[in-house]
């Protein structure tokens, strides 16, 4: 390829390459220039570089071109023959663009100068067109991406467009990701300050239209966010796939599903409800692995941990008893052993002996055993299933007519929630408490997120008002830090310090740390702010706190505090943790909990609140 030595040259190079021309019977030595061409005769494609509306994008380019056209001096429009005779534009296609424009408008007349080069192959170009572009100004990080795209179309590696490009392989290997993916292409137009690794990130999630819109609108919104918003949306992808490994194992082992937090249907019960013949020992899940009717319910938590409950689909017919139906048999049994007749308890006349006294003499309530004699006497019996045992009631059939008197008067019963809204609470139980699951893994990984460069710290860099919430937290936090004290083992964990195992307790790591003379007071402050999140986390680590509806339910006030200092804090507050503070954002999802239409009757959310 002749080489230019300067732009003032063009011409004599011209010139020469025309007289060569006619020397060599009209062979073509390149590069040379043509004059006086019609840019609207080239052709502009395969350009890495978006031009859109050249008025618009370059006003400035199109006023140059309308007052000194395209001078060859300063800058010039590189063409390559097409094999139909055309020529179509290597480089410099916002001029040529700008002088198109300006034919149509100001200077019908237009013409301008072009630089011919050697055809070359569509690889050759593209590297060409991509080495000029990725050091303009305006040039996107998906125009660069779709430029990388192209170059792997024709069969070139990431190391390789690396290599030709002068560019780091992962930046390649960023590129080609977004250049897959349409979605986040199109997202990017919102994103005008986005790099191509924050983009290959956002890609990562262009086959799920719902988290990659997600993620846009954390980065519109709130960009801090994202870095753990992507994290989130990863746990929720991966415990996915491990969900889908879990239940691909059992179907591949025969077992039917079930989706324990859904209405049962008919014939459908836990096995640990289930029972062989008439003993009261639950049913193996071991022993139950024959069974035709074998099925699982299978959920994974945000920390990839399997739930998994076994079920039977047809217990009768496989000559399995519910526990229950065993417990109030043999209850049934002696109660008619003892000659005491069974009765509904709902029926008309039958009142429950607690609720009696002998005569208008008596001073104390009923017993099965003062009421045995009576021709009322009778009974009923109910499971309890939480506490695995059948109750008896004992009760009178017609109280008034064997002489009995009532002890108090009887009031007006609360409303009985019907069998629906029972059904609905029972989903809305396992759902929320899965929920609150999934929500203490998230919380605790953003809190070693927040706490890793604690001691870095500035003091600029401290939320709004964390003084004021320090000083509240004794008040209203106080059960969850006197908790914890004195050893406060999950702020350690927090501040990555040593395991509290020392009882002296000027020997605890805070203590140590604080007395230090290189602490400073930010850091001081930060330790404070560990100690009480550390307590409010340290509260559900306790056995009795591991059921969780207590907590979004009915929440005491330490909880109410939290929920509020980590909103204070920039924690992304989920559904089932912003519930503590507003019952009622259940209402849309649990439609049974909308509001009853008793008077002054509440749920029992909006009673906790």
């Amino acid at each position: 390829m002749t080489t230019i030595p300067d732009s003032t040259d063009v011409d004599t190079v011209a010139r020469d390459t025309v007289s060569d021309q006619a020397a060599t019977d009209s062979r073509t030595v390149y590069p040379y220039v043509l004059h006086n061409i019609d840019p609207s005769t080239l052709r502009a494609v395969d350009n890495s570089r978006e031009v859109g509306d050249i008025r618009q994008t370059r006003p400035t380019l199109v006023a140059s071109v309308a007052e000194h056209g395209v001078d060859p001096k300063v800058s010039i429009i590189n063409v390559a023959p097409d094999p139909d005779g055309g020529l179509r534009v290597l480089v410099g296609h916002h001029r040529h663009a700008a002088a198109v424009a300006v034919k149509e408008l100001e200077n019908p007349g237009l013409t301008v100068d072009v630089l011919v080069h050697a055809p070359g192959t569509r690889r050759e170009v593209l590297v060409a067109q991509g080495l000029e572009n990725i050091h303009r100004e305006g040039y996107t990080a998906v125009e660069e991406a779709e430029l990388y795209g192209q170059l792997a179309l024709e069969g070139l590696d990431a190391e390789t467009i690396a290599r030709k490009l002068s560019l780091p392989d992962e930046q390649i290997n960023a590129g080609l990701v977004v250049a897959a993916s349409t979605r986040t292409r199109a997202a990017s137009r919102s994103l005008p300050t986005a790099d191509m690794f924050l983009l290959s990130q956002l890609a990562e999630f262009g086959d799920d239209e719902e988290a990659h819109q997600r993620l846009v609108d954390v980065l519109t919104t709130s960009p801090r966010q994202f870095p753990w918003t992507l994290e989130k949306l990863r746990d929720e992808r991966e415990q996915r796939a491990v969900l889908a490994r879990e239940i691909r194992w059992f179907t591949d082992l025969g077992y039917a599903l079930v989706d324990a937090a859904g209405d049962l249907p008919d014939g459908v019960e836990r096995l640990e409800e289930l029972c062989a013949g008439d003993g009261v020992e639950p049913l193996d899940p071991a022993g139950h692995a024959d069974c035709p009717g074998r099925a699982v319910s299978v959920w994974v938590d945000r920390g990839q941990e399997a739930e998994v409950h076994h079920f039977c689909v047809d217990h009768t017919g496989h000559r399995h008893r519910t526990l229950a139906s065993v417990r109030i048999a043999q209850a049934h049994d002696r109660l008619h052993a003892d000659g005491v007749p069974i009765v509904d308890p709902t029926a008309d006349g039958v009142t429950h002996l607690s609720r009696l006294l002998a005569d208008d003499r008596a001073r104390h309530a009923l017993t099965a055993e003062d009421h045995a004699g009576c021709p009322g006497h009778a009974a009923y019996v109910i499971d309890i299933p939480f506490r695995s045992t059948a109750d008896v009631g004992y009760v009178c059939t017609d109280y008034a007519t064997h002489g009995h008197v009532l002890r108090f008067a009887s009031t007006a019963q609360q409303p009985q929630r019907d069998a629906a809204y029972q059904a609905g609470e029972r989903k809305r139980a396992t759902t929320n408490n899965r929920l609150w699951r999934d929500a203490k893994i998230d919380r605790r990984k953003w809190l070693t997120r927040y706490f890793a460069d604690w001691r870095k710290r500035k003091a600029a860099a401290l939320p709004a008002r964390l003084h004021h919430w320090l000083a509240l937290a004794p008040i209203l936090a106080g059960d969850y830090l006197a908790e914890a004290a004195p050893a406060h083992a999950y702020a350690c964990t927090l501040l990555k310090l040593a395991e509290p195992k020392d009882p002296r307790r000027d020997h605890n790591p805070i203590t140590v740390l604080l007395r230090r003379k290189s602490t400073t007071e930010t850091q001081a402050v930060l330790i404070r702010l560990a100690q009480v999140v550390g307590a409010c986390e340290a509260h559900w680590n306790a056995k009795y706190t591991e059921q969780a509806d207590g907590s979004w339910r009915s929440p005491c006030d330490d909880t109410r505090f939290y929920v509020e200092l980590l909103a204070a804090l920039g924690y992304p507050l989920s559904h089932i943790e912003k519930l503590v503070t507003n019952p009622a954002l259940d209402h849309e999802t649990w439609p049974h909990l909308a509001p009853a239409t008793t008077a002054g009757e509440q749920t029992p959310d909006e009673q906790a609140a």
